[in-house]
C-alpha cells in the first residue's frame, strides 16, 4: 500500500507534524471550530501522509485512560443526582455563618472531595448551595464561586484520578516507558497535598479582598428585574400602529420601562414620545415580567414571541449556563430552537457580567453565557439528555436516584477506588465491575448509561493523544527537545522545570488543559531522556502545570461554569489566579528539588 510518509524525508515529517499542532493550537485559540472536531481535523491531517497508522489512532481513541476518564465523568454525573449526596452537603454548608468559617470548609471539603470525585459534576452540584449561602449571609457569589472552582481544580492534583490530566500523564508514560512505570492512585498526593493546603490559604487570605463584589443573575432576579430584557411585536392589528409612544401611555407604565424599539431597517434606543409605532415593531421593555402579561391583557394587539409572562406565571425560573462544548454556541436563539428542544423560554442572557440589549431571538449565544430561563416540566429530563446546558439555579429536581440505589451507587463507587488503590485490581476492572454491578442492579439503566457517555469528550482526548503520537513516533518531540528545551540547560534541572510549567500552564489556559499535557508530555520525557535526567519531575511538573489552570475562565470546565453566576469578567480571573499560579509553581518545583534533585 503506498504511503506517503515512507517518501519524504523525516526532516519534512517533523516539519509537517509541528506545522499540524501549531494549527491545531492556533485553532483552538481562535475557536475557529468546535474543540473536539479540531482534534478530528488534525487526526486527519497526521492519518493522510501515513504519519501515524489507522491502528496507532483506534489506539488512541481506545487507549485504557481515556475509558476511565469517561467512566468517572459517567460515575460523577450520576453521584450528582444523588439525594444523599444532596443532604451531606447541605449539612455541611449551610447552617455554617460567617465567610471565614464557609470559606474553609468549602475549600478544604471540595478539595478533598475532587481528589476523588470528577470537579465538573462536583462544582454544578454544590454551585446552588453556594450562592443560596450567599445570598442569605450577604454575601456576593462572586466572593464564593471562584474560590469553589480554584478548590476544585486544586484538589484533582489529589490522587490519579483527581483530574483527566493526571489520568493523560499517567497514559503517555505507559505508552514510553511501558506497565511498569505506571503511576498509583496516591503518586500524585507528596506534592498535590501541600499545594491544596497553600491554596487554601491563599484563598482564605486574599478572597474576599481581591474579588469583585457582584451580584449574580438569579440573585437579583426578584429584587432588581429592570436587568432583564422581554421583547413584545406589535401586530397588523393593534391599535398601537400609527400612535406615538406619548399617545400610547408607553413611557408611563409601572415597574417596565421602554428601552428599544427593534425595525428591520434601525433600532431606536431610548425611544422619544413622538416616536410613531409600526406594524412588525418589537418593543424591547425591561422590568418585571408578570406586568407584561398585564400589557398583554390590555388587548393592545402586542405579541409575546416567547410566551414568557404567561409561562413564569405557572413554572420555574432556573439558570443555565453554556458549556464549552455545546453546539448551542455561536448560533443565535431564534436558530437554536430552544422552546421546543428545552420546554424552556429565554428571559434574559448575560455575558461577561453585561447587559445585552435588542431582541433576545437575534442574540448569538457564546459558550459560558449564562440565561435565565422560564421552564416547563420536561426541562430537566431534556437538558440531562442533551448536554447542550448545564443547570446553575437547581439540581434537585434531577435527583431521581431513590435513597437505597443512591446508597448502593456510592458505597460501589467507593469499593471501586478503594480496590485499585489497594492493587487487587486495576483502575480500569474496577470500574467496570462497577458499570456492570451498577446496570445488572438497575441502579443505573443502560439508556441512562448511553446518554452520559460524553462524545466530544472522547474526540479530545482521543485526538489530544493522536498528536502526542505523532510527535514522539516522528522524532518530533526529541527534535523540540533537544533544540528547544536546550536553551534552558545552563538554568539546571530547576530552571528547565520551571520552563516546561510556564509553557504548559500558558498553553493550557488558553487551550485545554488534555491538549497542553498532549503535546508538551512527549516533550519533556523526551528532554528528561536525551540529557539523562530523571524523567518523573517532569510527569510530575507537566501533569501539575497542565491541570492548576487560574488565569482565564476558558482553562478549565469549572472556571467557565461560576463565569457567568459570578458575574465575573476576563479579567478577575487573572487578577486573582495570577499570583496564586505563580504560588503554585514555585511550591511545585520547590517540592520536586527536595524529593529528586
Amino acid at each position: 500500500m503506498f504511503q506517503l510518509a515512507d517518501y519524504i524525508s523525516e526532516t519534512w515529517i517533523q516539519v509537517y507534524v509541528i506545522g499540524v499542532v501549531s494549527l491545531t493550537i492556533i485553532f483552538l485559540y481562535k475557536e475557529i471550530y468546535n474543540t473536539a472536531i479540531t482534534f478530528l481535523g488534525a487526526v486527519g491531517l497526521l492519518l493522510i501522509p501515513s504519519i501515524v497508522k489507522t491502528d496507532e489512532v483506534l489506539s488512541s481513541f481506545a487507549n485504557e485512560q481515556v475509558a476511565v476518564i469517561i467512566m468517572l465523568l459517567v460515575i460523577g454525573q450520576f453521584l450528582k443526582r444523588s439525594p444523599v449526596i444532596e443532604q451531606l452537603f447541605q449539612k455541611l454548608f449551610l447552617k455554617t455563618k460567617g465567610y471565614f468559617a464557609f470559606t474553609l470548609k468549602m475549600t478544604g471539603f471540595v478539595s478533598m472531595f475532587s481528589g476523588f470525585m470528577n470537579n465538573t459534576p462536583l462544582v454544578a452540584l454544590l454551585l446552588p448551595y453556594v450562592v443560596d449561602w450567599g445570598r442569605k449571609n450577604k454575601v456576593a457569589p462572586s466572593k464564593l464561586l471562584i474560590p469553589l472552582s480554584f478548590a476544585a481544580i486544586m484538589g484533582g492534583g489529589l490522587t490519579l484520578i483527581g483530574t483527566s490530566t493526571n489520568l493523560i500523564a499517567n497514559s503517555i508514560l505507559v505508552s514510553k516507558e511501558g506497565p511498569d512505570a505506571a503511576l498509583s492512585m496516591f503518586s500524585f498526593l507528596l506534592i498535590g497535598a501541600p499545594l491544596v493546603v497553600v491554596g487554601i490559604i491563599y484563598i482564605l487570605i486574599f478572597g474576599k479582598r481581591i474579588l469583585p463584589d457582584n451580584v449574580g443573575m438569579l440573585s437579583n432576579f426578584d429584587e432588581n428585574n429592570r436587568e432583564y430584557l422581554v421583547d413584545l411585536l406589535v401586530s397588523k392589528g393593534s391599535p398601537l400602529v400609527g400612535k406615538t409612544i406619548g399617545e400610547s401611555n408607553l413611557r408611563n407604565l409601572n415597574d417596565l420601562y421602554l428601552v428599544e424599539i427593534v425595525r428591520p431597517d434601525k433600532v431606536r434606543t431610548a425611544p422619544g414620545p413622538k416616536e410613531i409605532m409600526r406594524a412588525g415593531d418589537y418593543l424591547i421593555f425591561a422590568g418585571e415580567t408578570e406586568k407584561i402579561v398585564d400589557i398583554v391583557n390590555m388587548d393592545l394587539g402586542l405579541e409575546m414571541p416567547n410566551e414568557v409572562g404567561a409561562m413564569k406565571k405557572k413554572k420555574e425560573v432556573v439558570e443555565v449556563i453554556l458549556p464549552y462544548n455545546s453546539s448551542l454556541s455561536r448560533k443565535k436563539i431564534k436558530d437554536t430552537d430552544f422552546r421546543s428542544r428545552f420546554d424552556a423560554a429565554i428571559i434574559a442572557v448575560r455575558r461577561d457580567g453585561e447587559k445585552l440589549f435588542g431582541k433576545i431571538g437575534d442574540i448569538t449565544l457564546q459558550k459560558g453565557d449564562m440565561m435565565l430561563c422560564v421552564v416547563g416540566h420536561d426541562f430537566y429530563k431534556r437538558i440531562r439528555r442533551a448536554k447542550e446546558l448545564t443547570l446553575i439555579s437547581n439540581v434537585r429536581q434531577l435527583q431521581d436516584i431513590d435513597g437505597k440505589k443512591s446508597t448502593s451507587l456510592i458505597i460501589a463507587s467507593i469499593i471501586s477506588i478503594l480496590l485499585p488503590a489497594l492493587g487487587v485490581v486495576s483502575l480500569f476492572q474496577s470500574l467496570l465491575i462497577l458499570f456492570v454491578y451498577l446496570l445488572l442492579s438497575k441502579v443505573v439503566l443502560f439508556g441512562e448509561l448511553k446518554r452520559a457517555i460524553n462524545l466530544n469528550l472522547i474526540a479530545i482526548m482521543g485526538g489530544a493523544l493522536t498528536i502526542g503520537v505523532a510527535m514522539d513516533k516522528s522524532g518530533t518531540a526529541e527534535l523540540i527537545a533537544s533544540e528547544g528545551l536546550s536553551v534552558l540547560k545552563p538554568l539546571g534541572p530547576i530552571g528547565i522545570l520551571a520552563g516546561v510549567y510556564l509553557i504548559t500552564n500558558l498553553l493550557a489556559a488558553y487551550m485545554t488543559n488534555i491538549a497542553a499535557v498532549s503535546i508538551i508530555m512527549p516533550i519533556a520525557l523526551s528532554f528528561a531522556k536525551v540529557h539523562n535526567f530523571e524523567i518523573m519531575p517532569f510527569v510530575f511538573c507537566v501533569a501539575f502545570a497542565g491541570s492548576k489552570t487560574f488565569l482565564t475562565p476558558i482553562g478549565y470546565q469549572t472556571n467557565l461554569m461560576v463565569y457567568g453566576p459570578g458575574g465575573y469578567n476576563f479579567k478577575d480571573y487573572f487578577k486573582f489566579g495570577f499570583p496564586l499560579t505563580v504560588i503554585f509553581m514555585i511550591t511545585t518545583l520547590s517540592l520536586l528539588k527536595l524529593i529528586y534533585f
